[in-house]
């Protein structure tokens, strides 16, 4: 068994989307009453959105219930910008895993997202650059990866440099061959943390891609939009079913939203302008999500953003997912019952298959 734990569902997500590239059967889990049918079995522990404490927590929670499966590869998924409690989690995972080193591989070059010289950088431009600057919980002042980690004790090194026999490594990665020869390199002694490039890499050391089935996506449909991106932003407003989600829902936008999914099959709610926190903001999009799934017999949700996709699956109850179809790198469709979700990073392009359906 292949084993991930990961900060957040879509990062999840998109591992598990990985996974159904290369033939292996998948399960999601948002807490730790995982089986171990599947050949990946996933925990999504959503330990970024969390404050400190509560993240290193439930991280040492879901590596002792993952010890005791003892996977033949465990892979700690963070984000690919270095967001959230990184090097507390990673330490947590050493010390319970008993590894004197780690290894962190975030770079994604098949997604323009490099490492070079111990800076980020993105389609050429440092991070500090993009809207990464902006984000609402964990905005990056510096392009420096020591700096990103907050841990002035990491080496950032190229995959010609001589390995340490403890400590934690960052690797740099200007290439998808950069990320091969760094996975050609690792070996059990090593603890294993990075992004979706790093971890396709790793399997590929021992499988190979399989042709995916095809599946029609199911109507009526919703679209969850809980991200700040403002390339994303541009695309609702030149779509004409989107029903802004006001401070405090009411009965009367219930049914507006609703008036419009039986006219066109389907909405988008997204966050317009509000004085709410990020945490009030994902409660209540979930609280309106769940009434409107209720009320509309909504067939496929799609959401954007992981936080926000946590917060709707606890609010509906959802403990497991399937995955179905990876629709294209991080967006991957899974199912819950007779419920199809599909969710993906705010930062990732969206497949045409959801484009089509709302332009």
């Amino acid at each position: 068994m292949i084993a991930v734990i990961a900060d957040d569902l879509t990062g999840a997500a998109e591992l598990a989307g990985i996974s159904l590239r290369y033939g292996l059967s998948v399960s999601v889990h948002l807490d730790n009453a995982i089986d171990s049918d599947a050949d990946v079995v996933i925990i999504s522990t959503d330990s970024r959105s969390m404050q400190k404490a509560a993240a290193v927590y439930c991280t040492a929670e879901a590596v002792e219930t993952i010890m005791d499966y003892q996977p033949s590869l465990l892979y700690k998924k963070i984000d690919s910008v270095l967001r959230g409690y990184v090097i507390n989690e990673i330490k947590v995972q050493m010390e319970l895993s008993e590894k004197g080193k780690a290894f962190i591989l975030p770079a994604n070059p098949s997604l323009q997202r490099t490492i070079s010289k111990g800076e980020y950088f993105i389609n050429g431009k440092k991070i500090t650059e993009t809207d990464f600057v902006h984000d609402p919980e964990f905005p990056i002042s510096n392009a420096s990866v020591k700096s990103m980690l907050q841990d002035a004790t990491v080496q950032a090194l190229k995959h010609d440099d001589w390995l340490p026999v403890e400590g934690i490594v960052i690797g740099e990665a200007r290439s998808t061959t950069d990320v091969e020869a760094w996975a050609e390199l690792m070996d059990d002694s090593w603890m294993l943390v990075g992004a979706g490039d790093f971890y396709t890499a790793l399997l590929q050391r021992d499988y190979a891609i399989q042709q995916q089935q095809k599946s029609e996506l199911q109507s009526p449909h919703l679209y969850v939009c809980g991200t700040a991106f403002k390339e994303r932003k541009e695309f609702i407003k030149q779509a004409n079913c989107c029903s802004c989600l006001p401070d405090n829902i009411t009965e009367e936008w219930l049914e507006q939203t609703g008036d419009m999914i039986k006219q066109q099959s389907k909405v988008i709610i997204a966050i317009d302008e509000s004085n709410q926190s990020a945490l009030e903001l994902r409660t209540s999009m979930a609280k309106a999500v769940k009434e409107i799934v209720a009320r509309e017999n909504i067939k496929e949700i799609f959401i954007e953003g992981g936080s926000t996709a946590t917060a709707v699956l606890a609010e509906l109850n959802i403990k497991k997912l399937t995955p179905v179809n990876e629709l294209s790198r991080g967006v991957v469709r899974m199912k819950a019952g007779e419920l199809f979700i599909t969710v993906k990073p705010g930062s990732y392009q969206l497949p045409d298959e959801i484009l089509k359906l709302y332009s």
